[in-house]
């Protein structure tokens, strides 16, 4: 039950279009506020990958 290619790919396309977006708003980001809630925004989605890692077993 660990050979989920698709949803692997899924997760791995949403990690790396969130870090592309980051990265976009990071160039020009002087906001305090700013650069807290993309940090938070980090966080979780890290949280949702070791999640989704979990429940999938890998």
């Amino acid at each position: 039950m660990t050979k989920h290619g698709f949803l692997g790919g899924m997760g791995l396309g949403i990690l790396a279009g969130a870090a592309m977006g980051m990265a976009v708003t990071a160039m020009g980001m002087q906001d305090p506020q700013m650069r807290r809630m993309a940090r938070k925004a980090a966080r979780k989605m890290e949280h949702m990958k070791c999640n989704l890692a979990d429940n999938m077993g890998f």
